[in-house]
């Protein structure tokens, strides 16, 4: 019966916040990336943005690929900024030079999130592409001096968290906003990749190392954030502030070039057709969206632990690439070692 409530109040909510992919194109061969890296751009993103504008979505967020690299890209920002609330653009930073930077002030967009995983060396190794440090530094130069709020993304790999108490210092010097940490999860191309997935200790080591920085630096609004959910049980006491539920699939969804809307982009489940069904009536036809919203989409013995709430089992999209299966274990969850000695 609670299940049957909760189904029907989210499945008459439309979502606050949804990401939109542009292009699955991008000038970078990140080793990491969790799209296919296909060159294709979409030739309906102006309809999308309608159909969202007419439901009531109050942010956007546009990615990709490397959003920047759509040929309308001007017109869609413009577009956007008229519509929303709240328009933000993920970006690998390479595109973004001063007159970009001036477009997005000028435009009014909320905020730009570069993408920057370490040093010159470690930064490139994983972007495959000679120059993608100086440009995405040089990016979040531009975005400063014209007063855009600026913050980065740092994927957590193998190659680079070496790196971290290094990259959190020199962007929170160079006056970025804040940071945020993306767990690798080995789908699209990253399948391929799997070693650069990190384990428990070293996700706790890094977050250790950011609220060390946090504690001291000079800059008190200074932010680090999760991207990912990560389960509660795999964390100390002292970092549990970074982990809670995964808000895709319930206030967030990603659609892709083609208007399929995704529980994720990393997952890559596709509920629906925004060009062709409204919000309610695709999750309420979605095993995969109900399943996610009540709860079961997660192993029996996440189910039956006191702190479910908190983080639902972790990231769902990492236990599909991981087990193969939506409802496998996140491969940070401890509570399976606990059901294995039982």
């Amino acid at each position: 019966m609670e299940n049957n409530r909760l189904l029907e109040l989210n499945i008459g909510m439309n979502p606050t916040r949804v990401e939109v992919e542009l292009t699955e194109q991008c000038n970078l061969k990140c080793k990491f990336c969790y799209n296919s890296q296909n060159p294709l751009i979409s030739d309906r993103v102006f309809d999308i943005i309608e159909r969202l504008h007419e439901m009531g979505v109050l942010e956007i967020i546009l990615t990709g690929g490397e959003p920047i690299s759509h040929p309308l890209f001007t017109e869609i920002l413009d577009k956007c900024c008229k519509y929303f609330d709240k328009v933000m653009v993920q970006t690998n930073g390479t595109l973004i030079d001063e007159k970009i930077a001036k477009i997005l002030k000028s435009k009014g967009v909320y905020g730009v999130n570069v993408s920057l995983h370490g040093d010159k060396e470690l930064h490139e190794k994983l972007t495959l592409v000679e120059g993608s440090y100086e440009q995405a530094y040089a990016a979040l130069e531009h975005l400063i001096s014209q007063g855009v709020n600026s913050a980065s993304n740092f994927v957590l790999t193998t190659e680079n968290i070496s790196d971290f108490p290094n990259t959190i210092r020199k962007l929170h010097d160079m006056g970025v906003n804040g940071m945020t940490l993306t767990r690798f999860t080995p789908t699209g191309v990253g399948a391929d990749n799997a070693y650069l997935s990190i384990s428990t200790e070293q996700l706790v080591e890094v977050l250790e190392q950011a609220d060390d920085f946090l504690e001291s630096c000079l800059n008190k609004n200074f932010y680090v954030l999760l991207a990912n959910s990560v389960p509660y049980c795999a964390l100390p006491k002292n970092l549990n502030h970074y982990s809670e539920y995964c808000h895709f699939g319930a206030s967030r969804f990603y659609i892709d070039i083609n208007g399929n809307v995704l529980m994720c982009g990393m997952s890559r489940l596709q509920i629906g057709n925004i060009l062709s069904e409204t919000f309610a009536e695709m999750k309420r036809k979605s095993e995969i969206y109900c399943n996610h919203i009540c709860g079961l989409d997660v192993p029996d013995y996440c189910k039956k632990c006191a702190n479910f709430k908190i983080c639902r089992g972790g990231c769902r999209a990492a236990a599909l690439a991981c087990s193969n299966k939506i409802d496998g274990p996140d491969p940070y969850c401890k509570m399976k070692e606990v059901a294995d000695n039982e």
